[in-house]
C-alpha cells in the first residue's frame, strides 16, 4: 500500500510539472504548460462563435452583455461576425491580439457613391408632401495604402467604425457630391450627416445647396469632436430636406476628396 501510494505521489508530482509539446519534440521555453511549436503550414483552430450571442456567458440583460465568471478568464474564440479574435477578461469579451507596433492616433477610410432624392411641396399652410430619402454612408478603407489607417478602429461592416480606445475624438469630415436642386423659395435643401454612437445620435454637421434651380458639384469639410468609449459602433447617417415645392438629387461619395477621418485627441 506504501509503495502504491508513493508511486501515485510520483505520478502526480511529474504530470504537474511535465510540459506538453504539440508540432515538435523539445520545449522552447521552461515556463510554458502548453506550447505549440509550428514548422511548415501548420495553423491552430481557434473555437468559432457565429456571432457575440453565441459567446459564453452571454447575456442581453447585463451592461456589458455577458456575465461575470472570473473562472474562465483569458478563454479565446474567433467572432465571424466581427471577424475577430475575442479574449474573455473574467467579465466581458474584449478585442484580442491589438497590433501595439501599428497603433496610431486615427483612422481614415473612403466615402463609398450614395444617391439621395427628396421630393417636397407646400401650401399656405405648411408642408403638403416630403418624399426625401436618408441612409447610413457606406466606407471602405483601401488596403496597402500609407494615407490610409485600420488602427485606432476597424469598420466592422461597410457602415461602422468600432472603436478600439477609449478617449476624446476628433471627426473630419470631407466629401464631393453633385447634383440638382429646383426650387421656387429662397431655402434649397438641406443636407445633414449626422454622427450615431450605438444608435443614439450625438453630432450633427449640416449644410445647404443653393436654392431654385441649380446644378453643380460641391466639396464640403467640417470638424465635430466627441468622447468615444472602446467598442463602441459608430455610423453616419445622411440626411436630405426639401424646402417647399423642391427637387432635389445628389450624389455622394465615390471620389479620391471624399472620406472620414477619425483622430485621437486625448
Amino acid at each position: 500500500m506504501k509503495k502504491y501510494l508513493a508511486f501515485t505521489g510520483m505520478l502526480g508530482f511529474m504530470l504537474a510539472n511535465s510540459q506538453v509539446v504539440m508540432g515538435g519534440s523539445t520545449p522552447l521555453n521552461s515556463h510554458t504548460q502548453l506550447e505549440l511549436q509550428n514548422s511548415g503550414q501548420k495553423v491552430l483552430i481557434l473555437p468559432v462563435a457565429e456571432n457575440e450571442t453565441i459567446l459564453p456567458k452571454y447575456n442581453s440583460s447585463q451592461p456589458d452583455k455577458y456575465d461575470d465568471d472570473a473562472t474562465m478568464e483569458a478563454m479565446l474564440m474567433y467572432n465571424k461576425s466581427e471577424s475577430l479574435t475575442k479574449v474573455y477578461d473574467g467579465t466581458k469579451w474584449e478585442q484580442a491580439f491589438n497590433a501595439k507596433n501599428k497603433s496610431t492616433t486615427w483612422t481614415r477610410a473612403n466615402i463609398n457613391s450614395t444617391n439621395m432624392t427628396c421630393l417636397s411641396t407646400s401650401d399656405l399652410f405648411g408642408q403638403l408632401l416630403q418624399l426625401c430619402s436618408s441612409d447610413n454612408l457606406k466606407f471602405s478603407v483601401p488596403q496597402n495604402s500609407s494615407q490610409f489607417s485600420d488602427y485606432l478602429s476597424v469598420v466592422r461592416d461597410s457602415e461602422t467604425f468600432r472603436i478600439r480606445q477609449k478617449g476624446l475624438y476628433r471627426i473630419n469630415f470631407n466629401v464631393l457630391f453633385s447634383g440638382f436642386t429646383a426650387g421656387f423659395d429662397f431655402n434649397g435643401a438641406r443636407i445633414t450627416i449626422v454622427v450615431v454612437v450605438n444608435g443614439v445620435e450625438k453630432a450633427y454637421m449640416s449644410g445647404k445647396a443653393s436654392p431654385f434651380i441649380n446644378v453643380g458639384n460641391y466639396l464640403v469639410s467640417t470638424d465635430g469632436v466627441l468622447f468615444l468609449d472602446v467598442n463602441n459602433d459608430v455610423k453616419f447617417r445622411l440626411v436630405l430636406d426639401g424646402s417647399s415645392w423642391s427637387i432635389s438629387s445628389y450624389n455622394f461619395g465615390g471620389t479620391t476628396e471624399s472620406s472620414v477621418s477619425i483622430e485621437r485627441v486625448l
